[in-house]
């Protein structure tokens, strides 16, 4: 049986890794970000850890093709870095628990290609639980108004 001196000692010491496991994993998170170049170097786009495009650098090159051509290079490359930044921010989990055969390469979805009209804001509408709209009230004394 461990002496209260020892347990301290040990809740200490764990106490200790568990706040190491956590800078290590925020810095792991945090260097996730990824930034993906087209073979030409004409293109380059930056992802965050959550794959928010976060940097586009276009050169004059980039754009001397179509308007089309210069759209489907960004989304590859975006694609491309979203992707790496997902198998970052999944291999940050190995060190506090999740086993190297469980975190798996994640897939992420290709962008969609919906038009801009498409894309509008929807209303979001809430629907209430129950509807008491056709109810009548009860009161305390089950006297109506």
């Amino acid at each position: 049986m461990q002496t209260p001196d020892e347990w301290l000692a040990d809740f200490e010491a764990k106490v200790a890794d568990l706040q190491q496991k956590a800078t290590d994993f925020k810095q792991a998170v945090e260097s996730s970000a990824t930034t993906r170049t087209s073979p030409d170097g004409a293109i380059s786009v930056t992802v965050a850890p959550n794959g928010a495009l976060t940097g586009l650098a276009l050169t004059d090159v980039a754009l001397g093709g179509t308007g089309k051509a210069l759209a489907e290079q960004i989304m590859a490359l975006v694609v491309a870095a979203r992707q790496s930044a997902a198998d970052g921010v999944a291999q940050a989990f190995v060190p506090i628990g999740g086993a190297a055969d469980v975190v798996q390469h994640i897939e992420v979805a290709p962008e969609s290609t919906e038009s801009i009209e498409d894309t509008k804001p929807r209303r979001r509408v809430v629907a209430d639980e129950e509807d008491y709209s056709e109810s009548t009230p009860v009161y305390k004394n089950n006297d109506s108004w």
